[in-house]
């Protein structure tokens, strides 16, 4: 009995093994497949990361206050 349930569990254990090992050969192909060219540097003046980076800094400023004043209510 306890014979039967340890090849069961062996069993099942390299049933998930093996379909892990199978998802990440499958993960590592899509992502040689499907790999994003990098984008042509753009023409203002600016770098696009400090433009984005102010962006982002006004919209985590408008969020924090705007859970502020809800917290105040």
């Amino acid at each position: 009995m306890i014979l039967e349930g340890l090849k069961l569990m062996v069993l099942g254990m390299v049933i998930v093994y093996i379909f892990l090992i199978i998802l990440m050969f499958l993960v590592i192909l899509s992502s040689k497949i499907f790999k994003v060219n990098p984008a042509a540097p753009p023409s203002s003046g600016r770098s696009p990361s400090v433009q984005s980076a102010d962006d982002l800094i006004a919209v985590l400023s408008a969020a924090v206050s705007s859970y502020r004043n809800r917290k105040k209510r």
